[in-house]
């Protein structure tokens, strides 16, 4: 059995063979999709840095996992831990506000009263242009007059509130 698993996977060799990345890619589809199932739907609609960070991590141990000669089941662990830590600190966020403003930030908002606020826009590198453009595209009109805050989340979309 184990002759035949190694055969199958590779654990033993210092090369994977092709055969063995493809069983690997199989295997790691599966596992990938439990994983997902574990850290919860939110890494995949809209993400917020710490969703995308924990996406873009678990991407890149799971590759390795298929074309590494590297542990396989050590690879395949790392990207579980990875998966829980996620899972915790999103349950961390959920039950404290101001760990969610630390690991997730804030919403910034950028535009109040009739007017920009300058200093919010410079530190998200937004411009009056960029606003006007998110208005067009949300509320289908031309003036700002019918907009009385927008705020950008944490996800890093606009949020525009109508008067």
């Amino acid at each position: 059995m184990k002759e035949t698993l190694n055969y199958l996977i590779g654990f033993d060799n210092e090369t994977v063979e092709s055969h063995q990345m493809a069983v690997r890619a199989a295997v790691v589809f599966f596992i990938a999709l439990a994983y997902v199932r574990t850290g919860g739907l939110r890494m995949l609609g809209r993400q917020s840095a710490f969703d995308s960070l924990t996406a873009l991590m678990l991407g890149a141990i799971l590759g390795k996992a298929v074309i590494s000669p590297d542990s396989f089941l050590g690879t395949l662990l790392a990207a579980f831990v990875i998966m829980i830590l996620h899972r915790l600190m999103a349950w961390l966020t959920f039950k404290s506000s101001w760990i969610g403003s630390i690991l997730k930030g804030k919403s910034i908002l950028l535009y109040h009263n009739d007017r920009p606020v300058f200093e919010n826009l410079s530190r998200v590198h937004i411009t009056e242009n960029d606003l006007r453009e998110a208005v067009r595209k949300s509320l289908n009109v031309e003036e700002m007059g019918y907009v009385k805050e927008i705020y950008m989340d944490r996800s890093g979309e606009l949020s525009i509130i109508k008067k």
